[in-house]
């Protein structure tokens, strides 16, 4: 009767599980790079093949009007930008403008 004085502990719940992260399926299969490929785009296929939501931000570096040189570079800096936080060049104008700007410093030199 002692024991009915005494209040159970109740058992601890068994921690929750976390799901694991949903994969999501590609909105279609990836286009396949032109035999005919410039090296910027081999680049901007590079980047989409990896970072399918980057895609609007490649687009806006290709529409871009400058030259072949100058359009890798834009690219290139684009790129490199993606793994380093508050890199200048991950904002597509920039790449761009940083492009247009080391092509016109090369070709002056």
């Amino acid at each position: 009767m002692a024991n009915a004085l005494i209040p159970s502990t109740p058992a601890k719940a068994a921690p929750a599980k976390r799901a694991a992260p949903a994969k999501r399926a590609a909105k279609g299969a990836a286009a396949a790079l032109p035999e005919q490929h410039t090296a910027g785009e081999a680049v901007a296929h590079a980047i989409i093949s990896q970072y399918q939501d980057l895609k609007p931000s490649v687009n806006l570096i290709m529409a871009a009007e400058m030259s072949d040189e100058s359009l890798l570079v834009a690219i290139t800096l684009f790129r490199d930008s993606l793994d380093v936080p508050g890199d200048p060049y991950r904002y597509p104008a920039n790449a761009i403008e940083g492009g247009r700007q080391m092509v016109a410093v090369r070709s002056a030199e």
